[in-house]
Formats: structure tokens, sequence, C-alpha cells
């Protein structure tokens, strides 16, 4: 089976994709010298490129997960997932390259190789994928299973392999107390184990029997006593938490439920996306915030930078930084105003709120009140995307539906931002960020950070 050795398998199917780019590099070299009618060596000017290609190829491709089974991925999807690990590959590499050594992309080499390798990895990965498919169609790479249990979860097990032929599954029967229909051979109930194992194939036994059941604790012991994979299939309660992962507590094994996904590849790309974005960021733009910390300081009183009591991840308290856009006394005044609320549910909002300063309204309005807390992000307090971080109040307010948002670090921008903010209800909002908890993916950040400069520049729900 070649899953049973699917680490030894990932791991060829990297190298060879290096070894394919190598080959992209050294065609991309000889492509772009005829086309140039240049002689002599060309390679070693551009090495630099290959290397740095190299090397954020293996960041992305374990970002896009490139390399885990076929099985479980249609052809589409890994063409996507291909493609995506390229283009920020190539998108980081030209950022590297030009800080180096910006003459090096003043020609179109770089779009030459970028072409080439897409081109050959693409193919290579598709080639496979049919040379396996063909494999199983003569019966080869075939996974036995023997069902043990029946009702609901059997027959939705089932139905999912029936589903997806390309798992290379064949159902070789099911063990239950009685015949429930399941249109796969009846092989009797669950004494009979281990004679279906003598003389059946069998490499996985899936689980779909309460594993309170005494009966079902007994097969449990005898395939691992025949040392047989063994699959539970997890019952409602279970299921209802998304993930599940495995966990050594010190030699006691034990399984942890995630609520929310676990890509530890993409939360680390996304920490040095932030570090390196915000700390760029604000020396760049650091002659802009001393000119807002002036206006502020010589039209009102009171410090230039208001410091909050925000809620980060799972309820950590934190300082969140804005430049002050109200009056000293703003929060002495919020009761005064409560009426005048014009959001939904425990979040305040008013649209000509009396308590901002007149440059303040300038900088609410442009979102340039925001700018301090690229610091909270170069901290690790926030991310540059994620759900808004709430007052305390509001989050003594929530349903514990709401709560979920809070799964995740806070952040500048989220998908409330880019749909509409104050115009969006609260309810709506608390479903928007409960979706980018369910769905995060570093692509998803990139998509939502693309999208958050013309509605910033618009001034979109801002107020």
């Amino acid at each position: 089976m070649l899953r049973e050795h699917g680490a030894i398998l990932d791991d060829i199917s990297q190298f060879v994709d290096l070894v394919i780019l190598g080959l992209g590099f050294y065609s991309s070299v000889e492509l772009y010298r005829y086309k140039h009618d240049l002689a002599g060596r060309v390679w070693d000017q551009y090495f630099l490129i290959f290397l740095v290609y190299i090397f954020c190829w293996i960041i992305s491709a374990n970002v896009y997960r490139i390399y885990q089974s076929r099985r479980f991925m249609t052809t589409f999807f890994e063409a996507k997932q291909l493609i995506k690990a390229h283009l920020l590959t190539f998108a980081i590499t030209i950022a590297l390259v030009t800080l180096y050594e910006p003459t090096l992309i003043h020609n179109r080499f770089v779009f030459y190789f970028e072409a080439m390798a897409l081109c050959l990895t693409l193919g290579f990965h598709l080639m496979v994928r049919l040379v396996l498919q063909a494999w199983r169609a003569v019966g080869r790479n075939i996974r036995y299973v023997l069902i043990l249990g029946s009702g609901a979860a059997a027959h939705t097990y089932l139905q999912k392999v029936n589903s997806n032929p390309q798992l290379g599954y064949k159902i070789v029967g099911y063990l239950a107390p009685e015949r429930n229909g399941l249109e796969v051979p009846y092989l009797g109930d669950y004494s009979n184990l281990e004679a279906v194992i003598s003389t059946k194939i069998v490499d996985i036994t899936v689980i779909t029997a309460p594993l309170s059941d005494e009966r079902v604790k007994v097969c449990v012991d005898l395939l691992s006593e025949m040392g047989k994979t063994v699959t539970v299939l997890l019952d409602d309660l279970v299921a209802k938490v998304t993930r599940s992962r495995p966990v050594d507590f010190d030699g006691l094994a034990m399984v942890a439920y995630d609520g929310s996904p676990r890509r530890p590849w993409h939360e680390l790309a996304k920490r040095i996306f932030d570090i390196v974005l915000t700390g760029t960021g604000l020396i760049v733009i650091s002659p802009i915030l001393l000119i807002i910390a002036s206006a502020i300081k010589l039209t009102s009183e009171g410090s230039v930078i208001f410091a909050q009591d925000r809620v980060g991840v799972n309820g950590r308290m934190f300082k969140m930084y804005k430049f002050r856009s109200m009056v000293v006394n703003a929060e002495e005044l919020k009761a005064k105003l409560a009426h005048l609320n014009e959001m939904s549910g425990p979040v305040f909002k008013i649209t000509n709120d009396p308590r901002v300063t007149a440059v303040g309204r300038f900088l609410r309005k442009t979102s340039l009140d925001e700018l301090p807390q690229l610091w909270n992000v170069l901290i690790g307090d926030m991310s540059l995307v994620g759900p808004r971080p709430p007052l305390p109040n509001e989050v003594n307010m929530y349903d514990p539906k709401h709560r979920k948002r809070l799964a995740v670090k806070p952040g500048i921008t989220c998908i409330w931002q880019i749909s509409g903010r104050n115009e969006v209800d609260f309810e709506e909002w608390m479903a928007m960020d409960a979706e980018y908890v369910e769905r995060w993916s570093l692509w998803m950040d990139i998509e939502i950070l693309a999208k958050t400069v013309p509605v910033v520049l618009m001034r979109k729900g801002a107020s």
C-alpha cells in the first residue's frame, strides 16, 4: 500500500519537484540565452533567483499542503493548490531579489523561469495522478475495508466511499449484531471478526458502532493484538467539534479537538508576514505618524495616543492603541449618549458622535486613527487580519455563539471591514467573524488585505 509509507513518499515527491525545478531553471536559462542570442555562461548570473525560489517553494508547498495524499484531493483542487504555491513563491522571490539586487529582475528571465516551473510541476503532478488512477483500475494500490457496526453512521461512510472512487477503497462487508440493509455483504455479528480477518484481505477496520459497547471494545483489543489499522467514525457529539489531532501528553495518549482550523505552517507564515509588513510599514509611514501626532497635540487637550483595554484571543486582555480622536472625557459622556446608539447588540456607534474632535473626525473617516495598531501587530497582541478586538463590557453581553470570534487573534481588518462596516448589523458582523474563524487560511488573509485597500480609500462604511 502506497500510503503505508506516506511520509517517505511525500519526501520523495518533494525531492522530485525540486529536481524538476532545477531542470526548469536550466531550460529557462537556455531559452533565455537562445532568444537573446547570448554567448558564454549565463546561468550563474541568475543562480541567486533559483536559490531564493527553491527556499520559498519549500515553504509555500507546505503551506498549501501540496504533498498530502492524492486520494483525498480532486484533480482541480491539486492544480489550484500548485498554482497558489507558485504564485506565492514568485511574489516573495521577486520582493527578496529586488531588495538584494534590483538589476536581476530588469529583464524577463524570472518570468520565463516562473512559467517553466509552473508548467513542469503541474504537468508532473497530473501525470502522477493519471498513473495512480490507472494502477488502481487494474486492482493495485487498493485498500480493503471492513465495517464494524451498522445504522446511520455505517450508511454515511459507505455513501462517502461510493461517491469517491478515486480513494481506491473497497468494502469487503460489515459485522453487526444483526443485518441492517447495507448494500455490502453481511458477515455476521462481532464474534465473527477473527474468522473474517483470517479469510479476507482487510487493510482497515472502520468502527461505526459506539465504543461504549463492550463487544466493540473486545473487537478493538483483538484488532490491536493482530496489528490491524482501526479507524473510528466519531459519534454525533464528538463530530460537532470540527477537527481532531493526536496529542502525546508525557506518554499518555490523548486526542485534541479544535474548534477552528489548525494550520501550523500558515500560522508561522502569517506571523512572519505580520512582522515584516508592520515593521517596514512603521518605518515608511513614520513621517505621517509624526504629522498626525502634531495635529492632535496642537488642536486638543490630552495625550496623542489613546490606549484602551481590549479582549484578545481566548479572553486575553491587552492595551490597544489608537490616535486619540475624541475629547478627553469621552468615556464619561458615553452613558449620556446611549440613546443615540445606531448599532444593534452590545456595540456602541454614532454617525455624528459629538465627542469626536475636528481632527479626529478626519482621522476616523480615513481610518488613519487605526495606524498605531501596527504596533499591536508587531508585538503580537493583534494581527493584520482578524476579528476586531471587542471591549470587555461588550464581551460580557455576548451569546455563546458570539465568543467564536475570540478563538483567533484579533486584527485590524477582517470580512466585516470589507463588507460595509457600520452599515452591517451586529448579528451579521458576528456571522462574518465566525465565517473567518471557520475558513481561515493565509490565502484568505491576503485576499482580505487586498480588498481592504480600496474600501479604505473609498471610505466605505467609515464614520
